[in-house]
């Protein structure tokens, strides 16, 4: 019965500790599972407008290129396919099964130098505004029934707090605020990095969780009760005691 030979620290990555599998390296040089790479870039956030910044768990050094386009470990991949085949095809086989990870696996290569002619030719202006009408038709399948129900139950606007679907909402707000306005009569739409907020109409901004009647008719004076004048100070007492101690008229 043969025994697998234990994996050596050198070819042990170092967020998994398991062996490297499909490893890339970062810019500052360290390197890692792929799939870690993924899972780091996934568990680091942005602000929507900001271009996506992404640091090395071992050193901080920050890079833009996100993981699928960060270049292979190919000699040290092949090493350790080479001396641990066991431990290496187990490990695959257990990636493959995760659903947000193997088909995006299979589509990684290796970054290819320089830029290709179709993003040296690309209009931003007109794939942004694209990229925004087709983002803004997705969120407002999602918005408008729970919009529906909120009027329906008598709530004069709604508020949205998470996090990725503000973020969403940030970027095609312009289309979507068009829809809803010339759709469903919204009245307005505001929006933050933290929240989204929907009003249905003007009265909703009215909102409020106190009011009063200033009609309101009671039984008492319309003019309030004058307050009794306030006790002469301690000073005031001394002085006047003084002044008819020592005979001298008070005026």
């Amino acid at each position: 019965m043969s025994t697998r030979p234990t994996i050596k620290e050198d070819f042990k990555c170092p967020i998994c500790t398991s062996l490297y599998v499909k490893p890339a390296v970062f810019e500052c040089g360290h390197t890692m599972c792929l799939s870690c790479h993924c899972k780091l870039d996934k568990s680091s956030v942005s602000p929507t407008f900001e271009t996506p910044t992404f640091k090395c768990p071992l050193c901080r050094y920050p890079t833009t290129i996100p993981w699928n386009e960060r270049p292979s470990n190919i000699a040290l991949d092949k090493i350790c396919k080479l001396m641990y085949p066991e431990e290496y095809t187990e490990i695959e086989n257990i990636e493959s099964k995760c659903a947000d990870l193997s088909s995006r696996l299979k589509k990684h290569v290796v970054k290819k130098v320089g830029i290709s002619d179709e993003l040296i030719n690309l209009n931003l202006s007109e794939t942004a505004s694209k990229s925004q009408c087709q983002l803004a038709e997705r969120v407002y399948e999602k918005l408008l029934p729970i919009f529906s129900r909120a009027a329906s139950q008598g709530k004069s606007y709604m508020s949205v707090t998470e996090a990725t679907l503000v973020s969403e909402i940030e970027i095609c707000i312009q289309p979507l605020s068009k829809k809803l306005f010339e759709n469903n009569n919204v009245y307005k739409l505001t929006c933050t990095p933290e929240e989204c907020t929907v009003y249905f109409s003007k009265c909703s901004m009215l909102w409020g969780r106190e009011f009063r009647n200033h009609n309101h008719a009671g039984s008492f004076d319309s003019t309030p009760p004058q307050s009794p004048p306030p006790p002469p100070s301690r000073r005031i007492m001394n002085n006047s005691i003084n002044r008819i101690l020592l005979g001298i008229p008070l005026t």
